[in-house]
C-alpha cells in the first residue's frame, strides 16, 4: 500500500485526514513540530521536523508516495515573519524536498479567501504566495500538486469554528456583525477527508485548484450561533454591530495586540468572514473529484452537538 505524509497531523484536520488514511489501508508518517497529538494512532509512524529546516524534513519524505502539507500557522494577527517562514518558505523547503523523491501527489491545504485579506492578513497572504509558487512549479516543473480550498470546517474535535465561539456565547463575548447575515461556508470535516482522499484518487487534478464546502450557501451566522446558543443553554444572539465599527474596533485590537500582546477579541479577517455574501459553488469539486457531500448541516450540527455533550462542554 502506498506511504503518505501528513505535515500538521497534530492539528484537528491533519489528524482526522492521518486517521481517515489509515481507515482506508494507507501507511501514514505524520510530521509533528512543538505540538504533540492530543490522542495518538498507534498505525501512524510520527516523526519530528521543523519545516523552517529542510534538512529535518529528509527523513520525513524518504520513500513516499502521497504528500498533505497540513501545517501552518492558522490565525488571523501575529508578526509577519512567522507566517513567511511557515506558510509560505515552508511550503518551498517542503517542495524542495519532495523534488528530490519519487512522489505521485502533493495535496495542498489552503483555504478560501475573502476579498482584501491578501494585503490585510498575513495568514491569508502567505497562503496565496504559496499557491502561486505551487502552481507555478506545476507549469514549468509538471510537480504534481493539486490545492484543495475548505470554507469554514467544523465537525467534532473542532477549535476555531466550535469550541471557540462556544465559549465567546458562553462567556457573553461575541456579537453579530451586521445582524449575522454572512454566509457560513460551513464544511464538515468528513466531508472534506472524502475530498482529500478522493484527490490522490483522481488522475486530472493536477495543477488544480479546488474549492470545497457542503454546496450549501443557505446558512448565515446568526443561524449558527444560535444553534450554539440553544444547545448550551445561552441567551439568543440578537446583539449586532456594524460592519463599520466591527472593522474599527479590529484594528485597533490588531494595534493593541502588536504594540502590548494583548489578544484580540476581533480581528479584521473575522469581520469579513463574518460578513461574507461570497457563495460558493462546488461544481468543479464534483467534476473532477466525484465529491459529493455526505454529511449535511442538519447532520453536521446533530454530531457536534453530541460530541460537545459527550466531551463535557455543554
Amino acid at each position: 500500500m502506498k506511504k503518505c505524509l501528513v505535515t500538521g497531523v497534530s492539528g484537528f484536520i491533519g489528524s482526522k485526514i492521518a486517521d481517515r488514511l489509515i481507515l482506508e489501508g494507507y501507511n501514514v508518517v505524520g510530521l509533528i513540530h512543538d505540538n504533540k497529538p492530543k490522542e495518538k494512532n498507534e498505525k501512524i509512524q510520527y516523526v519530528f521536523g521543523d519545516i523552517r529546516n529542510k534538512n529535518s524534513l529528509k527523513d520525513a519524505v524518504k520513500d513516499v508516495d502521497i504528500v498533505f502539507h497540513c501545517a501552518a500557522i492558522v490565525k488571523d494577527y501575529g508578526p509577519k515573519k512567522i507566517f513567511d517562514e511557515i506558510n509560505y518558505k515552508g511550503t518551498k523547503n517542503l517542495v524542495e524536498i519532495c523534488e528530490k523523491e519519487d512522489i505521485e501527489k502533493f495535496v495542498f491545504l489552503s483555504h478560501i479567501h475573502y476579498e482584501s485579506d491578501e494585503i490585510t492578513n498575513h495568514y491569508t497572504r502567505t497562503k496565496i504566495q504559496a499557491e502561486k509558487y505551487l502552481i507555478k512549479k506545476h507549469k514549468e516543473k509538471g510537480f504534481p500538486v493539486v490545492i484543495i480550498k475548505p470554507g469554514n470546517v467544523y465537525g467534532p474535535g473542532a477549535t476555531t469554528w466550535v469550541l471557540r465561539p462556544l465559549k465567546s456565547i458562553q462567556n457573553n463575548k461575541i456579537r453579530l456583525v451586521d445582524d449575522g447575515k454572512g454566509i457560513f461556508l460551513h464544511t464538515y470535516i468528513d466531508n472534506l477527508t472524502d475530498a482529500l482522499t478522493l484527490a490522490i484518487k483522481s488522475d486530472n487534478v493536477l495543477g488544480e485548484k479546488i474549492n470545497i464546502t457542503d454546496g450549501d450557501n443557505s446558512v448565515n451566522w446568526k443561524d449558527y450561533f444560535n444553534f450554539l446558543s440553544d444547545i448550551s443553554n445561552t441567551e439568543r444572539m440578537n446583539k449586532s454591530i456594524s460592519k463599520n465599527k466591527a472593522m474599527f474596533y479590529a484594528k485597533i485590537m490588531v494595534f493593541l495586540n502588536k504594540i502590548f500582546k494583548i489578544e484580540p477579541w476581533v480581528t479584521p479577517m473575522a469581520v469579513r468572514i463574518l460578513t461574507n455574501k461570497k457563495t460558493i459553488d462546488i461544481k468543479k469539486a464534483e467534476e473532477l473529484l466525484g465529491y459529493k457531500p455526505r454529511v449535511d448541516y442538519k447532520k453536521g450540527k446533530k454530531n457536534v452537538e453530541k460530541w460537545l455533550k459527550k466531551s463535557g462542554y455543554i
